[in-house]
């Protein structure tokens, strides 16, 4: 299996109401010889404000935005989605890409009408190299060289950690660069850390990771939080009922004779607080585990010797009827999962019905005109929403008058809203942004953000004469 190294540069850090401007990837053979490479770009969606501090950092000007040439977000988007099968199946790594990139690929999937999940399904798996970086912090301190910041821990920044082992990152923020840099820093965890990076190319397989905490006793689990490291010797207690992805472990730091006795409320109190004696581990997001002897100095409860760490592990073993009040109680602390009332954050709530899933496929395939007529044959409620806002946006001239003049008002009241609760970033609210930016700017820098700001002020002016238009009474086109 070849590896996928992928980037994207985004509008802003809202993995669902902000959209890639460039995405780059490159395919490689497991020794991480370049074998193929992609990018492309793609303009700003009429219904998407640009964060002024992202545009900032990507040095994206505002004429590029607005760039007809480039594509549209929906065809960069398919371009995407047509090379990334063509390297399948692979294994998908990208710089934190399993707290952002990822759910920003899925959501572009996701509003394009195409099946979100390419990147693990259909023999294709995920890991990233922020963890790998993190974990040589703990497990190989010597492979790398760590930028310090000012609270005396390490910085896992690429643009900081990827110049200070040695490589030329002049463009730091463009997606191709970003990629290049994420592949120098497996290439050097290669060379001066082997047994660790051979430990992630098994663990980003979710049944290895099952198969390694199911197995064995005692484990060694450790996280960042903040960019603070912690571990803790672990022993798997369960797995979700629902979501054979999901398990839960027990902190053997902790005592487990000494919450055995607890009521249900003292108990429920005792899993919210730190030291917390039970966690969650996704089995299919990377976790960094490590048998117990490998355990990193920091790890809880390392003092305790394996003798009595093995005891508690066995106390738990004998006794299902308590890991099992453990993980409800412990499943009692989250709270339960809501549904939003926008589009763009209902993606994970159920999956598409099986019946609508030719009809995502055909609805590529087939001429512009025939598609409305597939958004009418679906029975998510979510694709028909998404269909009906790509024709919209890709084909307004096979829509009523009356339709495209709703949509017309209704994202002239999306992005020029005064509400300062909007999920959205909204005109309003960027325009100030860039007014503090500008109050500190240096003049060069000054020049790039007013473009921004007279770009903005224009959209925010053809808005203000959108909703100050007679109204068209109608039925909302959504």
């Amino acid at each position: 299996m070849g590896f996928v190294f992928y980037d994207t540069e985004t509008t802003g850090t809202d993995s669902a109401f902000d959209q890639i401007l460039q995405f780059a990837a490159i395919r490689t053979d497991p020794e991480l010889h370049e074998l193929d490479r992609f990018e492309i770009r793609c303009r700003l969606s009429p219904h998407i404000v640009p964060s002024p501090g992202a545009m900032r950092v990507t040095k994206v000007e505002a004429a590029r935005l607005f760039d007809a040439s480039l594509h549209s977000h929906y065809e960069m988007v398919c371009r995407i989605r047509a090379k990334l099968l063509t390297w399948s199946p692979a294994l998908f790594i990208g710089y934190n890409s399993l707290q952002f990139d990822e759910h920003l690929l899925r959501q572009a999937f996701y509003k394009s009408l195409h099946q979100p999940y390419l990147t693990n399904t259909n023999g294709n798996s995920r890991s990233d190299a922020l963890r790998m970086v993190q974990a040589a912090s703990l497990f190989a301190p010597g492979a790398l060289t760590f930028p310090v910041g000012e609270d005396g821990q390490f910085v896992f920044k690429l643009d900081q950690l990827a110049p200070l082992n040695g490589f030329a990152h002049d463009r730091a923020h463009d997606a191709l660069a970003d990629v290049e840099a994420t592949i120098f820093l497996c290439r050097t965890l290669i060379e001066k850390a082997p047994e660790l990076w051979s430990a992630f190319m098994r663990f980003s397989q979710k049944a290895a990771v099952a198969d390694h905490i199911s197995s064995e006793p005692i484990f060694s689990l450790s996280d960042f939080y903040f960019g603070n490291p912690y571990s803790w010797p672990v022993s798997t207690i369960g797995c979700h009922a629902e979501n054979n992805s999901e398990f839960y472990v027990y902190n053997l730091s902790i005592d487990p004779e000494t919450l055995i006795e607890l009521s249900d409320e003292d108990l429920l109190y005792r899993l919210s607080v730190s030291p917390k004696p039970v966690r969650r581990l996704k089995s299919n997001a990377c976790p960094i585990i490590m048998p117990i002897e490998d355990a990193p100095f920091i790890a809880a409860g390392l003092q305790l010797g394996i003798e009595e760490l093995t005891r508690r592990a066995e106390y738990l073993r004998d006794r299902e009827e308590f890991r099992t009040r453990l993980i409800g109680m412990f499943q009692s602390t989250k709270a339960e999962p809501t549904v939003s009332p926008h589009l763009e954050r209902q993606l994970y709530d159920t999956f598409f019905p099986k019946e609508d899933e030719p009809l995502m496929e055909r609805f590529h395939v087939v001429p512009w005109e025939q598609r409305p007529a597939i958004i009418a044959a679906f029975k998510d409620r979510r694709l028909k929403k998404i269909g009906q806002r790509l024709i919209f946006l890709e084909r307004p001239d096979l829509l009523p008058d009356m339709d495209r003049a709703q949509y017309d008002r209704a994202i002239a009241a999306r992005i020029s809203s005064g509400d300062i609760e909007t999920s959205w970033l909204t005109l309003p609210r960027a325009l100030a942004d860039l007014d503090e930016l500008l109050a500190e700017a240096d003049p060069t820098e000054a020049t790039f953000l007013q473009e921004h700001r007279m770009h903005l002020a224009k959209r925010m002016e053809r808005a203000e004469l959108i909703l100050n238009a007679p109204a068209i009474t109608m039925a909302a086109a959504s």
